[in-house]
């Protein structure tokens, strides 16, 4: 088959793999999406060409380029750089474990292959939940966040159980295929049946969880608020920071009511606060006081920057800045902060931050790289990151694990505020960057696994987006419309109970990431014998 026919197969399933970031519902496209790229390798291996394996990095590339550019596009909305950046580098690791497979496939047989690209792919989405330039965004089980109903059994797995049943499936109905192109119809039959058994396993156990899933917990009734303040021509330029607060001020009371819990306010929705033991006393707080006295058994979350002064004789950090004056050095945050019924307030520091955007990760090799980082409104440069996920206490009635924006993308991070006592979950925001873009229901879709893996409602407030509610079952209560100023209120489960998932978390990634390590070590040993290379691997 010619080099212009294989490309074509190949940009073909990095087409099918964007569908689900692109059209909502077609998550299914994934149980086969990988197909045709698989045919790619096996016409080569047919060939048996000594250029087909490095051929291989070069279709793989082109498949999840498309996929990356297709689903993801959206980012050159504020950077066109850093979108090409992201997709190119994401598509090179993609491409890297593609090649691995095939390398390993034709050292010790398809079988081995088979087996390989489902423990490689699983360590590589496993550390790009871990690494240093975080991006899971693409994480294979994220294609099905609208589709709750089939992946209850997220609860036992997380997202990557996701992966495990996209790529397996992949597999098994490529081999039907390939059975039934060489017309080995006792083979199709069997591996169709394989495949079919797979798919549709899953699915019954998921369906029969969901229809027998009763929500658990305490109710509380909570208000998610909308303000729907352009980050571009209002937010930090063009608006008043005493208007942005009427607007949000006048916003809550309108639908807050006596029996209201819990009022959620969006990311850096409130003017910058001073972290100190007078913080209560902050002048900007004061018309959320006015509104608690009015409503005693009220409490407040507000995303807003904060800053905190290094005491005498601390270690200063170094992503640490320097008053005016010179007389003190500080931390800047992206934080959501409580004030409950008490005035008592907390702050939650923002742990996993945006490379590129919130923090620099090489800041103390390149100290040049700062300068070029991108501003997004104001908190351009290193900002302070917290030190573990931490939880609200809500006045003794329950704890709230608060997660800022990109933080939600994370299943293990939400695990952790979960493990630390959460009893539902406080999503803080800003998808205004994206306007009616993807990004912004793609985003609001991962707040449906977070609630499936962690069995945690989630409340959801997004300063122009989407904002809702969603249920223990990952089913959305109420929602917002996008670029609309409003709010929506629900009644919400406060759950106590432990998932399988959030008491072990990623454990298949760690198994992944170990296979992966004993086939890299047994692949670097002396060849065996030939009657052992295809199955030694397996064996291990």
């Amino acid at each position: 088959m010619r080099r212009v026919q294989l490309l074509f197969l190949s940009a073909i399933s990095g087409i099918l793999l964007s569908f689900p970031w692109i059209f909502p519902g077609l998550d299914w496209v994934l149980l086969f999406a990988f197909v045709p790229l698989l045919l790619v390798d096996s016409l080569q291996f047919k060939q048996r060409k000594s250029e087909n394996l490095s051929s291989s990095f070069l279709f793989g590339f082109v498949a999840f380029l498309i996929w990356n550019i297709f689903s993801t596009w959206w980012i050159s909305y504020v950077s066109l750089l850093g979108m090409l950046f992201i997709t190119s580098l994401n598509s090179l690791f993609m491409s890297s474990v593609w090649w691995l497979k095939n390398k390993v496939h034709q050292k010790f047989g398809a079988t081995s292959g088979y087996f390989s690209l489902i423990v490689f792919w699983i360590a590589f989405e496993f550390l790009n939940h871990h690494g240093l330039l975080p991006w899971p965004w693409l994480t294979l089980g994220n294609g099905f966040a609208n589709t709750v109903k089939i992946i209850q059994w997220y609860e036992f797995t997380g997202v990557l159980g996701g992966s495990v049943w996209i790529l397996l499936s992949n597999i098994l109905i490529f081999i039907a295929v390939r059975n039934l192109l060489d017309q080995a119809h006792r083979k199709f039959v069997r591996s169709i049946g394989l495949a079919l058994s797979a798919i549709i396993s899953p699915i019954a156990l998921s369906s029969y969880s969901y229809f027998n899933y009763s929500e658990k917990g305490v109710m509380q009734n909570v208000v998610a608020l909308q303000p729907n303040i352009d980050p571009y021509t209002q937010k930090f330029v063009g608006m008043s920071t005493d208007d942005q607060i009427s607007k949000l001020i006048s916003l809550a009371e309108s639908k807050i009511t006596d029996s209201t819990d819990l009022i959620l306010a969006p990311e850096t929705s409130w003017p910058p606060l001073l972290e100190d033991s007078l913080a209560h006393q902050s002048p900007s707080l004061l018309p959320l006081t006015e509104i608690m006295k009015r409503f005693p058994d009220v409490s407040f979350i507000v995303g807003a920057i904060t800053q905190r002064k290094f005491r005498n004789g601390e270690q200063i950090s170094n992503t640490a800045r320097q008053s005016d004056d010179g007389k003190y050095f500080f931390d800047v945050f992206n934080s959501a902060v409580m004030i409950d019924r008490t005035c008592r307030v907390q702050f939650n520091h923002k742990n996993i931050l945006v490379a590129g955007v919130e923090k620099d990760p090489f800041r103390e090799y390149f100290s040049f790289l700062p300068d070029y980082m991108l501003d997004l409104g104001g908190i351009n440069g290193s900002l302070a990151s917290g030190k573990e996920p931490k939880v609200f206490d809500l006045s003794g009635t329950g704890k709230i694990g608060s997660v800022i924006c990109f933080e939600s993308v994370f299943g293990e991070h939400v695990r952790q505020l979960v493990m630390n006592g959460a009893n539902y979950i406080a999503v803080l925001t800003n998808d205004g960057w994206w306007k009616d873009f993807p990004g912004v229901w793609q985003h609001f879709g991962y707040s449906k696994i977070r609630a499936i893996e962690t069995r945690r409602s989630v409340v959801r407030s997004a300063n122009t987006g989407i904002s809702g509610c969603i249920n223990q079952r990952g089913d959305v209560l109420v929602q917002t419309k996008i670029d609309v100023c409003d709010g929506v209120s629900s009644r919400i489960g406060m759950n106590n109970s432990i998932t399988f998932y959030v008491r072990h978390g990623d454990y298949l990634g760690w198994i992944s990431l170990f296979l992966s390590g004993m086939i890299g070590i047994y692949f670097g040993l002396p060849k065996v014998g030939k009657g052992q290379k295809k199955s030694a691997l397996i064996r291990l």
